[in-house]
């Protein structure tokens, strides 16, 4: 997903790629707008950067900023690599840390990319301008409701950052479930390319992890597990295998559910662990956390690799393996 190909009119369109031999990074960057496109953007340019000479990349949340600001921007990397600052949240910004930055831009006191992240620029607009001036001003945006191509390009590059390809009828198929939601879409493709193993994405595994065939979906039952329920996890575990769903994708789908939660109880970064979570799916499941007690999520864990290993090298029939593994993870252990 080209943040050029989600820029907003009147933003910059051409930044990627724009660099040169010729043409130096300006130091400063402002990618601004939807905030999971924010975060892309921000990954790609990350990647660019890296594509172009070792870098050692140091990731802050503006909230979280005391009174010493930034980390000092004027000391090089032990190992000379190029250092790049990210910055969360950065609508957020201290008044005095974003009058330090500005007042080092123009006086050119440092040699490192800051790159500040921000769903608004209301309350640090001079930084903003600052960072336009000098070429580095990204704002992101989703595509226009009528743009068919422009939302599936972005379905398409959703599946790519999976590695994944999928059909056409695939990409049709998450925006019959997601619509044009761009936080939805991630979250199904994600899903998706957890319970399908390998190969190209096709129509019939969407319909399978997002709906179910003539169930709620694997999903479904991975969210009633984590609430906790085990009758209403096993029933509609029943009715999804009845309807004919694979036992590997729905397990597949139960294992994603509980990396999550892993993830966001350690506080792990999501893409560090193969996931994509926005803010308010973390919200989501960081309530799921506090219905697991103490060592119940390693166990969670452990019964779901144990699970994926007799489905794959036992005579148990997979549906008892899965049944086991659902009530057992769903039920709360006693003391």
């Amino acid at each position: 997903m080209s943040p050029a190909s989600l820029a907003s009119p009147g933003s910059q369109p051409c930044w990627h790629g724009w660099h040169t031999a010729h043409m130096a990074r300006p130091p400063l960057y402002v990618i601004a707008g939807h905030e999971l496109l924010v975060r892309r953007a921000a990954e790609q340019l990350v990647d660019e950067l890296r594509a172009e000479g070792d870098i050692e990349v140091t990731d802050v949340r503006a909230p979280e900023l005391g009174d010493d600001g930034l980390p000092d921007l004027r000391t090089g990397s032990l190992f000379g690599a190029r250092r790049v600052v990210l910055v969360r949240e950065a609508g957020e910004l201290p008044a005095a840390t974003a009058k330090a930055l500005l007042a080092d831009v123009e006086a050119a006191a440092f040699d490192a990319t800051v790159i500040l992240l921000a769903t608004s620029t209301a309350r640090i607009q001079k930084v903003a301008r600052a960072a336009k001036e000098l070429g580095g001003r990204i704002d992101v945006a989703p595509p226009p409701d009528f743009a068919t191509r422009g939302w599936k390009d972005l379905i398409a590059a959703e599946f790519a950052r999976h590695g994944r390809t999928a059909s056409r009828e695939a990409l049709d198929a998450i925006v019959d479930h997601a619509g044009h939601d761009v936080d939805a879409i991630a979250e199904k493709v994600a899903q998706v390319c957890a319970a399908t193993p390998t190969g190209s994405i096709a129509a019939e595994h969407v319909e399978h992890v997002v709906t179910g065939t003539g169930s709620q979906g694997s999903f479904a039952i991975a969210d009633a597990m984590c609430e906790r329920r085990p009758d209403e996890a096993l029933a509609l575990l029943r009715g999804s295998l009845e309807a004919g769903d694979d036992p590997v994708m729905v397990l597949g789908a139960l294992a994603y559910r509980v990396r999550a939660v892993v993830a966001v109880a350690g506080r792990i970064e999501p893409k560090a662990a193969g996931l994509s979570i926005s803010p308010g799916q973390a919200r989501h499941l960081e309530r799921y956390r506090a219905n697991f007690g103490p060592g119940e999520l390693t166990l969670a864990y452990r019964t779901l690799a144990e699970a994926d290993a007799a489905l794959k090298g036992s005579d148990l029939p997979p549906a008892l393996v899965i049944e086991r593994a659902v009530v057992r993870i769903a039920t709360p252990q006693a003391g």
